[in-house]
């Protein structure tokens, strides 16, 4: 029989977390001492060590620093200048009087856009000048500090507008992160399947080691009677024929489980020969999944449909985006400042704070582009894209519905056969009992006795693979609903520092 694990845990899609867990664990095993795994280790190891996995990792990460570039629109823009200029001019032709002018300007300003797409900045500039003309303005000190904004009132107003590339970055990293847990899901699938691959083919290797021995006794009785003269030599031809058959069975048997051993130390990223020791299995548990419960889980969890609502989300918003940049721009401007003006520093300073010369504005500007034949085909574009999205979406969740009902019908009809193949067990074990004492007693051959143990062997290889086929269809409704990785107890630590993929136990 086949285990099942009925933990639920969260999966939260944390950039770091998925990558320091990724990448904390070597890809290969370092030596080949038996590995004693269960079915939840071996998904989770497949995980941990799969390098398409971890190349995979890398897609969120980077758009995770997509989505800081984005953000830096909101970064202060902070700027300085320091000019220092002279002039020595000639005042008239045939003058031998030069004008000497010098003048030092020290500009500083500092400017932020805010989400409603508006820019506001407040400047601050300090000019000093001087020159040899004894004029009433050759010397003079003019600071003057001013705040200003402009803020759009259609094209470009809105907080949409202003961070579309930090919603679009973002989406780009929700995306991504949905491929990541889509190839996860494959991955622990893959494992966990080959993991009852090798269960199946020892539990049929020790089934035909039986089979053997089983022949290998009647054939050795067989010799004994013929010998007393008790039973005619032909049997003994019967029962050697039986052993070979037998024999050759048991290596096919033996072939299989090296090659399920084998598969399942490459997806696990073993060195070859390394001893795998499967775990006891338990029995299946009784299934209570509805098809309402597991198509709703589908829906909230399946990576390929929440890419889909992401691909969806990302182009309505462009849609709205797209319906602002039609618009005409016009945007509301505005300064207000104080300047001071006098001989000296000090006192054009106290001119500055007294606010003795103020100075404002306040307008509108307004400009359209005739036709704007760009941003209503662009509008036109999102439009359709926006509607393919839906589209798409709608199809994926009419797919996905059929593939878990599908998968619920599965894992009814395996459950259902696991009574049918385990009575088959019981009758074939009683005939052959039965047909063991006929023989003894001269009442039945050896052809029909090992002719009711190639059943018995049979009756057991249904039974195995009815246990195994039942896990089967369970991997793939958890898959198909998404939460295989959960049913499986793993999960991402929260806390990147410590983070890593592990194996929770209930």
């Amino acid at each position: 029989m086949f285990p099942m694990t009925n933990s639920r845990y969260g999966f939260p899609p944390h950039i770091l977390c998925i990558l320091l867990a990724l990448c904390a664990f070597p890809g290969r095993a370092g030596g080949a001492e038996a590995a004693a795994l269960s079915i939840g280790d071996a998904v989770r190891i497949a995980i941990e060590r799969n390098l398409g996995l971890r190349a995979a990792a890398h897609g969120p990460a980077i758009s995770e620093t997509d989505i800081r570039k984005a953000r830096s629109i909101y970064d202060p823009s902070l700027s300085f200048l320091l000019d220092h200029r002279g002039s020595n001019l000639q005042a008239a032709p045939q003058s031998f009087f030069v004008d000497r002018s010098r003048s030092f300007d020290f500009d500083a300003s500092l400017s932020q856009l805010l989400p409603t797409g508006a820019t506001a900045s407040a400047s601050f500039t300090n000019l000093w000048y001087k020159d040899n003309l004894d004029l009433p303005g050759s010397r003079f000190a003019q600071p003057e500090l001013t705040l200003s904004f402009s803020q759009p009132l259609l094209k470009g107003f809105g907080k949409d507008v202003t961070e579309r590339s930090i919603t679009t970055a973002e989406d780009a990293m929700d995306s991504a992160l949905a491929d990541w847990n889509q190839q996860a899901l494959g991955t622990a699938a893959a494992a966990r399947n080959q993991y009852l691959a090798l269960v199946k083919a020892r539990e049929s290797l020790a089934t035909r080691r039986a089979s053997l021995a089983l022949a290998r006794q009647v054939h050795a009785e067989n010799e004994g009677r013929v010998k007393a003269g008790v039973l005619a030599a032909y049997q003994l031809q019967d029962s050697m024929l039986g052993v070979l058959r037998r024999h050759k069975e048991l290596l096919d048997a033996e072939r299989a489980e090296k090659d399920a051993a084998d598969q399942l130390r490459v997806t696990l990223h073993m060195l070859p020969g390394t001893p795998i020791e499967t775990t006891e299995t338990a029995a299946p548990e009784p299934f209570g999944h509805s098809e309402d419960d597991a198509l709703r889980t589908a829906l909230s969890r399946r990576p390929d449909l929440v890419k889909a609502r992401v691909a969806v989300r990302t182009a309505e918003f462009n849609e709205r985006v797209s319906g602002n940049l039609v618009l005409p721009s016009l945007a509301l401007e505005g300064a207000a400042g104080l300047t001071g003006l006098d001989t000296d520093y000090g006192n054009a300073f106290d001119d500055m704070r007294g606010g003795r010369y103020p100075t404002w504005s306040v307008g509108l500007r307004f400009s359209y582009p005739l036709g704007n034949r760009f941003a209503r085909a662009d509008l036109a574009a999102s439009r359709l894209k926006a509607s393919q999205a839906r589209t798409q979406l709608s199809a994926a969740e009419e797919s996905a519905g059929l593939e878990v009902r599908a998968a619920l019908r599965a894992v009814e009809t395996q459950r259902e056969q696991i009574p049918v193949t385990t009575q088959g067990v019981t009758a074939a074990d009683t005939l052959l009992a039965s047909y063991l004492k006929r023989q003894q007693l001269g009442l039945a051959t050896t052809k029909d006795l090992l002719d009711v143990e190639a059943g018995a062997t049979q009756a057991r290889e249904n039974d195995i693979a009815a246990r195994a086929d039942y896990q089967a269809a369970l991997t793939d409704l958890w898959r198909a609903t998404g939460e295989l990785l959960d049913r499986q107890g793993i999960r991402l630590d929260g806390n990147a520092s410590i983070s890593g993929i592990r194996k929770e136990t209930p």
